[in-house]
This record gives C-alpha cells, sequence and structure tokens, in this order.
C-alpha cells in the first residue's frame, strides 16, 4: 500500500502579483523547452519561494497587491516533500513549531515570499546570452556560489 502524505493545502489557494502572470505564462508551455523550462506554474513559483529564502528577501505585501489565483495547493500531493519544505521554511520565518498547525498562514508566508523572489527568477530567465533555461542555470550557479 502507497504511503499518502495529508495535503493541509489541498484547499489553500496560491495567489501571485498579478503582474508577473503574462512572464510565469510564457515560462511555462505545454511542453518543456529551452524557451519554457517550467512545467508547470508552481515550478517557477516555488522556485522563486527557495531564491527569497535563499536570498533572505523580505517577504512582499500580497493582501495589499492586485493578485491571481495560480491553482490551488492540491498540487503538492503530487510532489509531497514540498508541504514539509514550506512548513520548515514557515517555521524557521517565524521561529514558531506551532505554525506546523495553520497551513493558511505558512500559505501566506510561503506565497509573500514567492512574490518577493519571482523578480529575481523573472531576470535570471531573461538576463545572458543564451535561452531562457540556460540564462536560469547560470545566474543560479552565480548566486549560489555568491551566497555560500
Amino acid at each position: 500500500m502507497a504511503d499518502r502524505q495529508h495535503n493541509p493545502f489541498a484547499n489553500i489557494d496560491i495567489m501571485v502579483p498579478f503582474e508577473f502572470q503574462d512572464e510565469i505564462k510564457r515560462y511555462n508551455e505545454d511542453r518543456v523547452s529551452d524557451d519554457a523550462p517550467f512545467a508547470r506554474q508552481v515550478d517557477i513559483w516555488f522556485l522563486a519561494l527557495c531564491v527569497a529564502v535563499r536570498l533572505e528577501l523580505a517577504p512582499a505585501d500580497l493582501p495589499n497587491r492586485k493578485t491571481y489565483k495560480m491553482i490551488t495547493g492540491a498540487i503538492f500531493a503530487s510532489d509531497p516533500w514540498r508541504i514539509q519544505a514550506l512548513t520548515l521554511i514557515a517555521m524557521s520565518r517565524t521561529d514558531d513549531i506551532k505554525i506546523a498547525a495553520e497551513p493558511r498562514r505558512i500559505m501566506s508566508i510561503a506565497s509573500d515570499l514567492a512574490a518577493a523572489g519571482l523578480p529575481h527568477v523573472l531576470q535570471m530567465l531573461r538576463d545572458g546570452d543564451g535561452d531562457p533555461i540556460w540564462n536560469l542555470s547560470d545566474n543560479l550557479e552565480e548566486m549560489l556560489r555568491k551566497a555560500a
């Protein structure tokens, strides 16, 4: 029998600033290519979250911005390790392990951080002489070397 993970985010919307919608869709198409390196929109969102954490960015203030619903947190059922990652990030940001029982608060923290990281990820996709996938790869490598 397969081990099932409870997904506390299943009914929570992943919200993203409206200003990034077109560019996110540009890098996410029906098939992954060098020009559209993300198979799913949630993948670019999660990378933006990780970049924000790595660069120790201040969270964006999503409640005061025009946003759109990217998808629901049900998507994490296909990548259950992300559930733990979101929870651990929220714990580290709040210094409170009790936040693990507050999935809406966890998603709010994650979405605010992802919104802070999105401009950086989108810039990484554009900066360079190659296709977006290669620009992103080079820029992520450079970011990780600097932040190490």
